[in-house]
């Protein structure tokens, strides 16, 4: 799974702008895709404009969208009582269960595992950003970014690709399957 949401920290009021799950299957030593869906979410609360040059989504593209209340059945029926898997999973995790809270709902019961220290456990000396890991398993790298702090304070980003849910959860799936989750060998 991945989140896209308003901002980075909880302190600037954080809210969900787009959800994406993959649903990955054991098939043998390593293991298959075999579905994926997202929901984008109107936050309304402002973005802030470093998120969105991160993940490309502007406050009019989720104009329409339903908010987070009318898509969380969705989603939670969708991932089920299986293991969740982020890149990362503590912020998104915090942040999928506070919404789930502002929606009345009880938050998260699913095991929960992190393919960002599953690297890390793997390759202590190494990065552990979600693009070099995928590129490390010999996945495919679908969003990289960089950030850098100017002069002045201010932060700019550049990549080749933005950030977007879907191809975030895929990269996620792509690092689970190769380090042998989904029936694999042992992570």
């Amino acid at each position: 799974m991945d989140i896209e949401m308003t901002g980075f920290r909880p302190v600037e009021g954080r809210s969900i702008i787009e959800v994406s799950a993959v649903a990955v299957s054991s098939s043998g030593a390593g293991g298959y895709v075999r579905e994926a869906c997202s929901w984008r979410i109107n936050p309304r609360c402002p973005l802030n404009p470093i998120a969105i040059g991160v993940h490309g989504v502007r406050a009019e593209e989720l104009a329409d969208c339903p908010d987070f209340a009318d898509v969380a059945g969705d989603i939670l029926t969708f991932i089920g009582s299986d293991p969740l898997v982020f890149h990362g999973a503590a912020g998104d995790v915090a942040l999928l269960n506070q919404e789930l809270a502002v929606a009345g709902l009880p938050p998260l019961a699913n095991p929960v595992v992190c393919t960002e220290k599953l690297a890390r456990r793997r390759w202590p000396a190494e990065r552990s950003r979600l693009s070099l890991v995928a590129e490390r398993v010999g996945g495919t790298v679908r969003t990289r970014h960089k950030r850098r702090r100017q002069q002045d304070g201010s932060v700019s980003v550049t990549g080749d690709y933005q950030h977007k849910s879907r191809a975030d959860a895929e990269m996620t799936a792509d690092i689970w399957l190769a380090l042998g989750g989904a029936g694999g060998a042992p992570v």
